[in-house]
């Protein structure tokens, strides 16, 4: 009770005594009144005291509460930016090859090289018909068989291609870069000398074997994908690649010689000597690349070039002293070759 509520309650009990007009008290009546709102008067002032001290104690303890809520509230807003704002958790694997520079291939690159080839023997056939008269015994079926020689050349190539850059997520420890690339390649083998000795083997002659000549050239387009490999020795690449492609088998001044019996001085393929057909191509190779500063490169390689089995077609014998005979074919096996080249090249 507030000092203003006892006041309010005192003056009550005044008016109410004079409202009911009773007596009016004695001294010792009076006194002991007094004596009694003095009693009230001291218990009021001791509750107001009270309340001061209890307000008192409330204000004191506000500002530290209010410090430790904001404390509170900053270390949950600090917790949040730093949960919003921390990394999210990855694996080893992925935060290595994240950290890792990116690399890029060498782009658009023209190469041009040259070196050996060591083509290997095939399976040879020579066919025709002898128009041979029939006091003779007729026409006569040729089916001559034999192998062609081994043999070695030069050749000449370009190659036109362009190179991108892979990082390789299997092995992100060893920091593996692949460089995947597509490019064209043109080839080209001058003229091999091919020698072929065919027997034909039949019931009206007791021997037919054939000494043929075949000046070969070979030109031969691939396209390729190859798949470099970026070294710890940034200048040094070896790759790997394969194509498949087209060969053009061309034969000039091709020769056929029967020689038991002897026919000496006759070619049988007199009339069209040359010929040439297309064939399918297909290749394997390696090697490594230097690189001589930012745009320029030198290589080595080995490539295996396979070219498939044709049918080359000779024109018919013309000679005086023999008889007519179709057009002669000669076909060709297949035939594989081992190149050995170097080149040079440019980016661009």
């Amino acid at each position: 009770m507030t000092v203003r509520q006892g006041l309010i309650v005192f003056a009550s009990l005044m008016i109410s005594s004079v409202a009911h007009a009773e007596p009016v008290p004695s001294n010792t009546e009076l006194f002991e009144m007094l004596k009694a709102q003095q009693a009230t008067i001291s218990e009021l002032r001791t509750e107001l005291k009270r309340m001061k001290q209890e307000q008192h104690n409330s204000v004191a303890a506000q500002p530290a509460n209010v410090d430790t809520a904001a404390k509170q509230a900053g270390s949950e807003a600090s917790q949040k930016t730093m949960a919003a704002t921390a990394p999210a958790q990855t694996s080893p694997a992925y935060m290595e090859a994240s950290t890792v520079p990116p690399t890029t291939g060498r782009g658009a690159y023209l190469g041009l090289f040259g070196g050996r080839a060591s083509g290997g023997d095939s399976s040879t056939s020579q066919l025709g018909t002898v128009f041979y008269p029939e006091a003779t015994g007729g026409p006569l079926a040729v089916d001559a068989t034999g192998r062609t020689s081994s043999s070695s050349t030069g050749f000449v190539g370009t190659q036109i291609g362009y190179e991108w850059s892979y990082r390789s997520r299997l092995l992100p420890a060893l920091k593996i870069d692949l460089l995947p690339a597509i490019e064209i390649e043109g080839l080209y083998l001058r003229n091999t000398r091919h020698n072929a000795t065919l027997e034909n083997s039949n019931a009206r002659l007791s021997e037919q074997t054939f000494d043929d000549t075949f000046p070969t050239s070979t030109a031969v387009i691939l396209a390729n994908a190859v798949v470099g490999i970026r070294t710890p020795y940034q200048s040094i690449t070896p790759y790997i690649g394969g194509g498949i492609g087209a060969a053009r088998i061309s034969i000039d001044g091709a020769s056929s010689t029967q020689t038991d019996p002897a026919e000496p001085g006759i070619n049988h393929f007199s009339t069209i000597p040359d010929s040439s057909v297309w064939g399918f191509a297909a290749q394997a190779k390696a090697g490594v690349r230097l690189a001589l500063g930012d745009s320029a490169y030198m290589f080595g390689e080995y490539r295996y070039l396979y070219v498939g089995s044709v049918d080359q077609i000779f024109g018919s014998t013309a000679n005086p002293t023999h008889a007519a005979t179709t057009p002669w074919t000669v076909r060709f096996g297949d035939t594989s070759y081992n190149l050995f080249d170097v080149g040079v090249g440019l980016n661009f």
